[in-house]
Formats: structure tokens, C-alpha cells, sequence
């Protein structure tokens, strides 16, 4: 019975024995938030390829014709002669101060007489710089189209579905 005893309290010291003292990591996490003003994104201006005269009987087949953020057309001369005022479109971002925005506009027909496939060249993304929240930032976006030797002369048109949103 002492034998039993004896165990019996060595098992008893041992479970009501201190406990190992508590441990911290060398580096504590941070706990951190951005937050963001509501964004918004306005229409500014229409995109305008202006006026696209063809020379030739089917000559310009293939021709692209091509508008850069900016305005600048390529792929005129030769057998597509191009006047006018091309404008590319254009939109306002407001939002938060330096903070930077993905850019997303995916391509889409050009409809009229006949269905020409419009190529966007719209920014990746856009930096909304010191005055974002107040004068926000204007982007423009151009695009490109190719001509076929069946495309049929007339007014085309089609609607940009952009989106914007925070990085």
C-alpha cells in the first residue's frame, strides 16, 4: 500500500507541476487596412476612326487601320486614304489619391452595312496620381479594325463595355 502511495503522490506532483512559461515570436505580425474611396468612371468623348475613303477594287483587303490612346491613326495611305478628326474615347477615373486602377475593355463588332471586329487598345492600368479624389485622371482608348475586300461601305458602329476597378 505505501509502494501504491508513493506512485500515487509522484503522480500527483507531476500533473500540479508549473506549467512552461509562455513564448513569443521574434517579429509580431502587423494588422493593416487600405481603404479606398468609391470609384467612379464617367464618359468623356466618343471614338471616332473619322472618314476612311477606299481606292481600288478590293486593294485594302487586310488593311488595319489603327488608332492609338491618343488619337493617332495608322494604316492610312496607299489604298485607304483617311481624313476627318479621329478622337479616341475617353473617360474620367475619380478615386482614391495614388491609387492605381485595372483597365478592362474587351473587344466587340462594329456593326452597319456589314460586322467589322473592333481590337481596343485601352490602358492596363491607370495611376490616379496626387489629385485622384478630387480632378481625377483622363484616360483615352483607340483600337484597330481590318478591312476586307467585302466589307461594305456605310456607318458602323458598336458600344465599349469598360470597366475599372482597384488593384
Amino acid at each position: 500500500m505505501k509502494r501504491f502511495l508513493a506512485i500515487a503522490g509522484a503522480t500527483l506532483l507531476g500533473l500540479s507541476s508549473t506549467p512552461a512559461a509562455a513564448v513569443s515570436p521574434a517579429t509580431q505580425a502587423t494588422a493593416r487596412a487600405r481603404i479606398f474611396k468609391p470609384l467612379t468612371i464617367e464618359f468623356q468623348q466618343d471614338l471616332d476612326f473619322g472618314n476612311l475613303v477606299l481606292a481600288g477594287a478590293g486593294a485594302w483587303s487586310g488593311q488595319v487601320i489603327s488608332m492609338d490612346q491618343n488619337g493617332v491613326l495608322t494604316g492610312c495611305g496607299g489604298n485607304v486614304s483617311c481624313s476627318g478628326a479621329p478622337t479616341p474615347a475617353r473617360y474620367k477615373l475619380i478615386g482614391t489619391n495614388n491609387a492605381v486602377v485595372t483597365i478592362s475593355c474587351p473587344g466587340f463588332n462594329l456593326t452597319g452595312p456589314g460586322t467589322l471586329t473592333f481590337t481596343p487598345n485601352a490602358p492596363a492600368t491607370v495611376n490616379l496620381g496626387a489629385t485622384g479624389s478630387t480632378t481625377g485622371v483622363v484616360f483615352g482608348i483607340g483600337g484597330s479594325i481590318t478591312l476586307a475586300s467585302t466589307t461594305p461601305d456605310g456607318i458602323y458602329s458598336g458600344t465599349f463595355l469598360v470597366t475599372a476597378d482597384y488593384q
